[in-house]
């Protein structure tokens, strides 16, 4: 299947989920925010969360500074 993470266009594997979408970019799950098509996925449910072809995926990093 066929997903976006950010924009950038990712293949996964049928049956995927937030996790593994993760994971497979390399992103470190903390300190940061996911959403999937626009509604937001808290970081305990990424690992149950199924994606499907299409999904676009939003991640935003905490950062510090002023």
């Amino acid at each position: 299947m066929d997903i976006t993470i950010n924009d950038v266009k990712l293949t996964l594997p049928d049956g995927s989920t937030l996790k593994n979408a993760l994971e497979a970019k390399d992103i470190k799950p903390q300190g940061i925010a996911t959403a999937v098509n626009g509604t937001v996925i808290a970081a305990a449910k990424r690992e149950t969360t199924a994606l499907a072809d299409g999904d676009k995926i939003v991640i935003i990093k905490a950062f510090y500074g002023g």
